[in-house]
């Protein structure tokens, strides 16, 4: 590396001073320029050779690459496409009034902490809330606020991997 590094400086300063002698040239009217610059062509001409030949190297080894890996493509088996990978199942315990208010949410639309709070008689809505929001957070409940109201919807379609466990009543 540092030895191209050095050549590329050298052919930099060569190409400077010859840079130099054609502005000099061409300031005196000598006709020694046109030596130069065929020399200027000559370099840019190896250049170009160079940069197309390490070209050329590349798009080979990409071709190679190419072939490799369609041949290992052919030589592996080939695995069903169609069977979807099946996730594995959660499972959630939850306690008997957990499992109640899950029911009740199922039935109704949208419930909040007020139903819930009728429905399994309680005194305050602070029970219901806490409740709906364990729910929310276990991923068995939507939670949507509407107004000043927090409303909660039962997803079947989040609970599809989802095995509920609660205690026999």
């Amino acid at each position: 590396m540092a030895k191209k590094t050095e050549q590329m400086e050298k052919e930099f300063q060569d190409l400077k001073e010859m840079v130099g002698r054609l502005s000099k040239s061409n300031e005196t009217g000598v006709e020694e320029g046109s030596g130069l610059s065929s020399v200027i062509v000559k370099y840019l001409f190896e250049e170009r050779e160079k940069t197309n030949k390490t070209l050329r190297a590349i798009s080979e080894r990409l071709r190679k690459l190419e072939e490799d890996l369609s041949t290992m493509d052919e030589s592996e088996p080939q695995e069903m496409e169609f069977a979807p990978e099946m996730p594995s199942k959660k499972q959630i315990p939850l306690s008997r009034l957990d499992a109640q208010i899950l029911t009740i949410a199922q039935q109704k639309e949208l419930v909040c902490a007020d139903d819930i709070k009728t429905d399994m008689n309680y005194k305050g809505r602070n029970a219901a809330c806490a409740r709906l929001n364990r729910l929310y957070r276990a991923g068995l409940l939507d939670r949507f606020q509407l107004g000043h109201k927090v409303y909660f919807k039962y997803d079947a379609g989040k609970t599809t991997n989802t095995l509920i466990i609660s205690p026999p009543q």
